[in-house]
């Protein structure tokens, strides 16, 4: 049941940031079930990982367009490729590139 899954995710992810490759349709579809239930929204912090990029790729590039597909963050910030559209694999992949941009000078993560 929905409202089972709703709760073992709110324990799973107890107060930590979520951190998410265009994490915002995620986000939508937990809260679609999540608002009814408890009457609010997630209240996390969120940290997407194209933003995040965007941002550490726009000093290089300052007027020029930035390329935000997957396959193209992994390989700019060479990141081994584990394989697509696997959930587990997708959360390995975006937690490296999290913490490889978290780790540059120019990424100030709050």
């Amino acid at each position: 049941e929905i409202d089972d899954v709703i709760i073992e995710f709110l324990n799973f992810i107890g107060n930590r940031p979520l951190v998410g490759y265009f994490l915002e349709f995620d986000i939508s579809m937990i809260n679609k079930y999540l608002k009814p239930k408890l009457g609010i929204t997630l209240p996390h912090k969120k940290f997407e990982v194209s933003e995040l990029y965007h941002d550490y790729k726009i000093e290089l590039i300052p007027q020029g367009h930035i390329d935000l597909r997957f396959n193209t963050i992994l390989e700019e910030l060479e990141i081994p490729n584990l394989g697509k559209h696997d959930a587990y694999n997708d959360a390995i992949m975006t937690a490296m590139i999290f913490i490889k941009l978290k780790n540059t000078k120019k990424i100030k993560i709050k």
